[in-house]
């Protein structure tokens, strides 16, 4: 019986200090993280709105293109100290208006306003959240409420009012997050009002290569994608605060004009190429940021044979 008690105690020993069984990353890195990252909030919180009320007194445009800026700065900041490494890959157009990319993660929101340079598109409910609700209305984002049909056209009218300040949007058309297996169909109706004034538009896909120093695959890529409806998302977030880094990459795909003669299946077809060049390089399981870079490169010098 001794015997049969030490093997056990020794098995269960073993199970609960399985590596498997161990939640990724470091608790005291993540403890260390969220106080820095609440004492950044804290003084964005004084500078921002101060900035951008300062920015207003100028104009609409010159309030929105000071937000465009902070936002680059505080996506920035937000992402260094979580330990997300940005990189960019391709060339962003100077002509581009709207810039449209894939979704799958809360962290979609702090790569794309690092590296595009412009204001969101964002579910209607965002206006009225406490402190963020306001930054984004400062921020000029516009508020979309899928669900209606009537928002819907508002919001893509708003967007082109946008652009017609020169001030750059950047949104998700897929409407959430998925698992990142592939770019699920573009919302049309987010396109009407785009395509009817010709604006310029540039797809770009993110893709989050590695975390915790290990390749994303699909039996980890939860540990940054965020898609399910039962994931809680403040658990999430100190999943990625606990990971010693992440590695996000934008690329920039090549940019695409709405068709002169416009029509429903021009639209339509217009909509399909900006979707298929998103998901050039999705998915990515298995690879590292480099391996993607070079696979892309090889694609891009076969096209041009």
């Amino acid at each position: 019986r001794r015997g049969v008690v030490r093997e056990f105690r020794y098995n269960m020993a073993t199970v609960s200090t399985s590596p498997s069984n161990r939640r990724p990353g470091n608790p005291i890195r993540a403890v260390s993280r969220l106080a820095a990252l609440m004492v950044a909030v804290l003084v964005w919180l004084v500078i921002a709105p101060l900035l951008i009320l300062l920015a207003g007194l100028g104009g609409e445009v010159r309030r929105y293109r000071m937000s465009t800026t902070l936002t680059h700065y505080f996506c920035a900041s937000m992402g260094w100290l979580m330990g997300v490494r940005f990189r960019v890959e391709g060339e962003r157009d100077p002509d581009a208006l709207v810039f449209v990319g894939n979704h799958v993660s809360w962290l979609d929101i702090i790569t794309a306003g690092w590296g595009v340079h412009g204001v969101f598109v964002s579910r209607h409910d965002l206006e009225k959240w406490p402190v963020i609700g306001l930054f984004a209305r400062l921020a000029g984002t516009v508020f979309i409420n899928r669900e209606s049909l009537r928002s819907a056209v508002a919001s893509s009218a708003a967007i082109v009012t946008r652009t017609a300040q020169d001030i750059p949007v950047v949104f998700f058309p897929e409407g959430r997050a998925h698992d990142g297996s592939k770019v699920f169909p573009f919302k049309i109706f987010l396109f009407n009002a785009i395509a009817e004034q010709r604006v310029r538009v540039q797809p770009f896909t993110l893709r989050y290569t590695d975390a915790d120093g290990a390749p994303i695959t699909p039996e980890n890529r939860d540990l940054v994608f965020w898609h399910l409806p039962e994931q809680n998302f403040i658990s999430h977030i100190w999943g990625v605060l606990r990971l010693s880094s992440v590695r996000a990459t934008l690329h920039f795909r090549t940019p695409e004009t709405p068709p002169t003669e416009l029509d429903r299946t021009s639209l339509t077809s217009f909509v399909e190429t900006l979707q298929e060049r998103v998901g050039e390089g999705i998915p990515t399981w298995g690879l590292s940021s480099d391996d993607v870079r070079l696979s892309n490169e090889r694609e891009n010098e076969g096209m041009g044979e």
